[in-house]
């Protein structure tokens, strides 16, 4: 059985050799939906995709947060300070397709819950 390599990130990637990464393809980079985006929204996408995980046994996945990711009220204001803004660029990101809304938490008092979506591609 062949030993399975062990990807090693550069030393301007990352500060250890294997950290976690978060992957965005160039396909969906290049998309419209994409680049009607600004820098901020873009980076607003690449936090929440920063918090997606899967559990994989043999290669294979076996389950995965895709629709369960939360985004707190306090870790919103980290980020931008004033909820407008947030919310202006979330919506745009669903508008988008994106990201989706799977669970508005203001009413429970619970943090909001997003979901990947992958609508960007018929996105015009």
């Amino acid at each position: 059985m062949a030993k399975r390599i062990k990807y090693r990130h550069e030393s301007f990637e990352s500060s250890t050799e294997q950290g976690k990464f978060t992957k965005i393809c160039d396909d969906m980079m290049e998309s419209p939906a994409w680049l009607d985006l600004s820098l901020r929204q873009q980076g607003l996408y690449l936090y929440i995709k920063k918090k997606y995980t899967q559990k994989k046994s043999n290669g294979i996945k076996i389950s995965d947060n895709k629709d369960d990711i939360s985004l707190p009220k306090r870790e919103a204001i980290l980020l931008y300070g004033d909820l407008r803004t947030f919310r202006a660029d979330r919506d745009k990101l669903v508008a988008n397709g994106l990201i989706e809304i799977v669970q508005l938490g203001w009413n429970t008092r619970t943090a909001n819950i997003y979901g990947f979506s992958d609508n960007w591609k018929s996105f015009q």
